[in-house]
């Protein structure tokens, strides 16, 4: 969040933005990195999977299917999420 230049602010006001602006910027990288955590869980799922290691516990029946359909809803939620915050964000700048 960029203060106006012109804008007038007390002390307090100013440090409130700050601290929202920081708070946002925080949430932004949280969830960006579950996006990369989570994607990074999903390989390691594929690499259980794969042939060379075929872990039958993930590999065998649809347990493994599942956690793969799992992570990957989950990524598409937090990269839906990161979106949806940049746009309230955005819409903030004229």
């Amino acid at each position: 969040m960029t203060l106006p230049a012109s804008a007038e602010f007390d002390d307090f006001e100013r440090e409130h933005l700050q601290r929202i602006d920081h708070l946002r910027t925080n949430l932004l990288t949280h969830l960006s990195n579950g996006v990369h955590t989570t994607q990074q869980a999903l390989n390691t799922l594929q690499r259980l999977r794969d042939n060379d290691v075929y872990d039958t516990e993930f590999t065998d029946g649809r347990d493994g299917d599942d956690i793969a359909a799992f992570l990957n809803e989950s990524i598409r939620y937090l990269r839906a999420a990161y979106a949806v915050v940049h746009t309230v964000i955005d819409k903030e700048i004229p």
